[in-house]
Order: C-alpha cells, then sequence, then structure tokens
C-alpha cells in the first residue's frame, strides 16, 4: 500500500480514532460530497505556498483531469506571489471562497502545502459549502481545511495534489499509482488495499 491509497487510510482511521476517543460522531455519519462524474468541474487553487517554476506541473495536472472528462478550472490568483505565499491571504482566500459557492466547482484541488492555510481559514465562509459540500484534496498545510472540515463533518480527501503530478510526458510509477486511487475516491469507485 502506498501514496494516495495509505493517505485516505489513515484519515478514514483518524477520523474513527476521533470518534470514539472525543465522542464525536462516527465517520459513516459525515457529509460524504457526491461522487464526480463526466462532465464535471474541478477547481485548482493556492491557498498557501507560492507556485514558483510549477506552471508545467499545474498544466500536467489539467491534462489528467482532463483526461479524466473533467473541466478544469484554475483560481484567479493561482501564480500570484506575495512573500512566499500564493498570493495576499485575501486572495488566497478570495480564490478558495469562490470555488467553495460556485455550485458549478464540484471539487476542489489545492495545488500545494507549505505554509499558509491556516492564515486565511478563519476568512472563510462555510455556510454555502456545508449546504452544496465539495471534495477538497490536498495534504500537507491543506491538512488545516481537512481539520476544519472534520469540526463540520464533512469528508474530504487527504491526498496528492497538482504540484505532485510531474511536468513531463511519462510519470513515475507512484504518480501513476496516486492519480488512479485518487481517482476512484473521486469517482466513488471502492478502493481495494
Amino acid at each position: 500500500m502506498k501514496g494516495t491509497s495509505l493517505q485516505i487510510l489513515i484519515v478514514s482511521l483518524c477520523l474513527s480514532l476521533n470518534a470514539i476517543t472525543f465522542g464525536q460522531s462516527p465517520v459513516e455519519s459525515y457529509v460524504r460530497p457526491n461522487s464526480l462524474k463526466v462532465g464535471d468541474t474541478v477547481a485548482i487553487v493556492a491557498p498557501a505556498g507560492i507556485l514558483k517554476n510549477r506552471q508545467a506541473s499545474i498544466q500536467q495536472a489539467t491534462k489528467v483531469f482532463s483526461s479524466w472528462g473533467l473541466h478544469v478550472v484554475l483560481g484567479k490568483h493561482l501564480y500570484a506571489k506575495d512573500d512566499h505565499f500564493a498570493g495576499t491571504d485575501a486572495q488566497r482566500a478570495e480564490d478558495f471562497q469562490k470555488a467553495m459557492d460556485d455550485i458549478s466547482v464540484k471539487a476542489i484541488w489545492c495545488a500545494r502545502g507549505g505554509y499558509g492555510t491556516m492564515r486565511i481559514l478563519d476568512m472563510l465562509d462555510y455556510s454555502n459549502f456545508k449546504k452544496n459540500p465539495k471534495w477538497i484534496i490536498g495534504f500537507s498545510d491543506i491538512t488545516a481545511i481537512h481539520g476544519k472540515l472534520h469540526q463540520l463533518c464533512i469528508q474530504s480527501v487527504h491526498g496528492m495534489m497538482p504540484t505532485g503530478v510531474e511536468g513531463q510526458k511519462e510519470q513515475s510509477e507512484s504518480t501513476i499509482e496516486n492519480l488512479e486511487s485518487l481517482k476512484k475516491v473521486l469517482f466513488g469507485e471502492a478502493l481495494h488495499y
């Protein structure tokens, strides 16, 4: 068991342990966003670190999702820069909020981690998102968002990010495996370990 499959299993186990330890709702009662289907839209946003020299990876990730029949939109400030952040706190929050509120967007794929997500968590309004939950995908600093979604009892995916998709024609075996696991989760297919 490698990569995304292991990460998804770990998140599920952590949620179960939290439910037992802290008396929270069992994982089964967590809201599961709708599975994706061909034609759905996925937004790529950068709530944390700058995407310096990462255009090729983002393009490759967009091609992968497009090959799955998904439409990809990029956050307005995806390539913005403010020190080591992907734009100011306000710009990063704006992109994330727009993706959360846009009912045509069915999943949010965080471009990369690093640092900065904690700085925007309290700037986000989750009221529309709770009515229309969607998959949020990422790890590293994006775990802050997973934590917030855990408080809201909404499932999310602790999985690979677009910057992990090599900007080249040939993908490594581990990247292929991670992408296959991610696709299965997003499209509602069962994972077997």
